[in-house]
């Protein structure tokens, strides 16, 4: 996904942030975000109208609209009767006015509830077509549930120091991994494995996803690796030969897993990208590549080669950095052990000062016992001993210590909440999510840090949105308003009930 997040870059705004906080995301717009990458792909969306207009422009892809949505419009007595003519007739439409080589049939809420067997119907129609039809069988529930939420941190307060986290929760991740198993069951055919080849899932790389790819490709290239898909960022002939590569490279893992079940290929889960993060952390994820292909002694070789290109750069920054001392904002436990890595190890950022805020229902929501939150506490005390982090940690510090705590340090790094500008000190934003996949560029993201950190500016208060009295925790909320607060305190509430 190439431009997910470009609302970041032009609009100074993670709109998918705030999805995932506020609201449960329409499955459709999962599927459509996966779909509109694939190649010369067309959607039917098997539902009434409404959903067809409704889904030309979703959130998920704001930038990419997808205004050739074509959708069969079902009425009261195609509920009750069905709707098979109307779809036949639709996909015949779209096929010869399009030309696709996929066609997508999406199912909706209607669909779901009249237990429409949508699936054995398309098969039925796949001899009228020249394009391959695919319909998305519908997973239900498709957001991270509360059970795998609470697994996955459950396992995260277990995990040993410098292991890479991957949870043994399973979930279909919003529609777009709805798409993603319906590519390996219905699309990917059988192939002879060439050796020392990957495919890379195109999704969820952060900023710049595409540099990002193409900087791991041509790393993966000078190692003899061969990269044989990009998925689902491709046409249908290389989805097809998907199984030909001998190792998947994925952010998310259930359609890996059935890829594995069905042709045997073997994944690597990259799921936190932080702890591939840094020097460090690169040289891991190409190493553990190294191993899985047998090919372990080239990918040293190159590593060690970009290594001494960047050594002398890199440690000179390190020394410009130690000059100053940076104060750490957190919302969250879980995370923390790794956000003291990538600052104090990876970035070389000494940390004199980490207040953590968190939402005070925290707990309630996340099924954390006081058990499981001094477990968090522990791996903190024990990150900070591994990377010589000689911080002072304050737990909810009061508006007063906040400010004394900040004000002690040259910058403060935090998100975007505007009630960091107050604080009267230059602020430092989004380091935590700068991963890639070169040495030279992470190289580069630290000459952006040396430009900040020369060139001190403190945060403008012009604008009349930094003038609202924003809710310390609910950003973007505004403190006073009651009705959208008790909204969002009813959601959470009703998603701790259900079962």
């Amino acid at each position: 996904m190439d431009q997910y997040y470009q609302d970041n870059m032009l609009l100074g705004m993670n709109i998918y942030n705030f999805l995932h906080r506020y609201a449960v995301n329409g499955k459709v717009s999962g599927n459509l975000a996966c779909i509109s990458e694939i190649k010369n792909a067309a959607v039917v969306l098997y539902s009434p109208r409404g959903c067809g207009f409704h889904y030309r422009y979703h959130a998920r892809s704001r930038n990419r609209a997808v205004y050739e949505l074509e959708c069969v419009d079902l009425r009261n007595n195609d509920v009750i009767f069905g709707g098979e003519e109307k779809l036949a007739a639709l996909l015949r439409k779209v096929e010869r006015e399009q030309q696709p080589d996929l066609i997508f049939v999406l199912p909706s809420v209607v669909s779901d509830i009249v237990n429409d067997d949508m699936e054995g119907l398309v098969h039925s129609l796949q001899p009228q077509f020249k394009a391959k039809l695919v319909p998305i069988t519908s997973q239900v529930f498709s957001h991270m549930d509360k059970s795998n939420g609470r697994k996955a941190l459950r396992e995260k307060a277990c995990q040993q120091q410098k292991q890479k986290f991957s949870s043994s929760a399973v979930y279909p991740g919003c529609g777009y991994v709805e798409v993603m198993d319906a590519l390996v069951q219905q699309v990917m055919e059988p192939q002879q494995v060439q050796p020392r080849s990957v495919n890379i899932e195109a999704f969820v790389w952060g900023f710049n996803g595409e540099d990002k790819l193409q900087g791991m490709s041509a790393m993966l290239c000078k190692m003899g690796i061969e990269v044989n898909a990009y998925l689902p960022a491709a046409d249908l002939k290389t989805i097809q030969r998907a199984p030909r590569a001998a190792l998947n490279i994925v952010r998310r893992k259930k359609w890996a897993l059935a890829m594995e079940q069905r042709f045997g290929t073997p994944f690597l889960h990259v799921a936190d990208m932080q702890e591939w993060h840094g020097l460090s952390g690169i040289g891991d994820l190409y190493r553990q590549v190294g191993e899985v292909l047998g090919c372990r002694e080239r990918v040293e070789q190159v590593l060690q080669e970009k290594y001494k290109q960047v050594e002398a750069r890199y440690q000179e920054l390190r020394r410009e950095f130690a000059k100053h001392k940076f104060c750490l904002i957190a919302h969250g436990v879980a995370m923390l052990p790794e956000s003291i890595r990538v600052y104090e190890h990876d970035y070389g950022l000494p940390l004199s000062k980490i207040c953590i805020i968190m939402n005070p229902s925290y707990q309630a929501e996340s099924g954390i016992d006081d058990a499981l939150i001094q477990k968090f506490k522990e791996r903190i005390e024990l990150a900070k001993a591994e990377y010589n982090c000689q911080a002072e940690v304050l737990w909810e510090p009061a508006e007063d210590a906040l400010r004394e705590a900040a004000q002690s340090c040259d910058f403060v790094i935090c998100n975007g909440h505007p009630r960091y500008a107050n604080l009267g000190v230059p602020l430092l934003y989004n380091l935590f999510d700068r991963s890639v996949w070169t040495y030279q560029g992470f190289i580069d993201i630290m000459e952006e840090i040396q430009q900040l950190l020369r060139r001190p500016q403190l945060v403008s208060n012009a604008l009349l949105l930094s003038k609202l009295d924003y809710d310390p925790v609910f950003y973007p909320l505004r403190q006073e308003d009651a009705d959208s607060k008790a909204a969002r305190e009813l959601f959470s509430r009703v998603w701790r009930q259900r079962k």
